[in-house]
């Protein structure tokens, strides 16, 4: 399975949305549930870290494969997981 969650705004109502994305996704195959939760947790933090005032954008994303051995899907996972959480310097807005 793969997932991702994306945005761009202000630090708070961007978390706000973030979480809700992740909330709406489903639940992902463990370990990938796992690897999932703790890139909400990661984004979270991030976000909860930078100015109110700033704008931020979030790109995250993540999949799961599971091997095929002696005609049997798994136990052995290949995980990819992308977080990137960038400031957005000179961003003019309307006061």
């Amino acid at each position: 399975m793969s997932w991702s969650v994306a945005g761009v705004g202000k630090p708070t109502a961007l978390a706000k949305s973030i979480d809700k994305q992740f909330a709406n996704a489903g639940v992902c195959a463990e370990p990938e549930e796992i690897i999932r939760q703790a890139a909400r947790s990661l984004l979270t933090a991030a976000l909860a870290a930078q100015r109110p005032d700033s704008a931020v954008s979030v790109v995250a994303s993540g999949s799961q494969s599971a091997t095929y051995v002696d005609g049997k899907w798994g136990p052995l996972y290949q995980n990819q997981l992308n977080i990137e959480v960038k400031p957005l310097y000179g961003f003019v807005e309307e006061s």
